[in-house]
């Protein structure tokens, strides 16, 4: 799959920054992690994470309005799925660069945050 050619590179450098935004908190990318296993409903993501009901429906908010994560309501209960698995693919990508910088003792940056 290929790059748009309607849309400027500079917009797509934009996007790209808006998309990877997701991976600015914790808890989103934990939520991306738990996904990718498989579909869960809100109750068994507040279970797993052990954050409130109403902090996991925020990002799951972000995340769904950012197109990452589709949802069905099924009874009572929606079920969140992750649309794109490659996106677990980039954060697994990037946690073991993060290993690296720090094997590496180049961690005071991200550990003084």
């Amino acid at each position: 799959m290929g790059e748009p050619v309607n849309i400027p590179e500079e917009k797509l450098y934009e996007m790209q920054a808006r998309l990877c935004k997701f991976m600015s908190h914790p808890l989103r990318l934990q939520l991306v992690k738990l996904l990718e296993d498989g579909e869960k409903s809100v109750s068994e993501l507040v279970e797993l994470t052990g954050q409130p009901q109403p902090v996991v429906s925020r990002h799951l908010g972000y995340l769904q309005q950012l197109g990452i994560i589709a949802s069905e309501r099924r009874g009572n209960k929606v079920y969140y799925s992750l649309r794109y698995p490659e996106l677990f693919q980039a954060c697994k990508l990037l946690r073991s660069v993060l290993i690296k910088i720090l094997e590496e003792g180049h961690s005071l940056a991200l550990v003084l945050e």
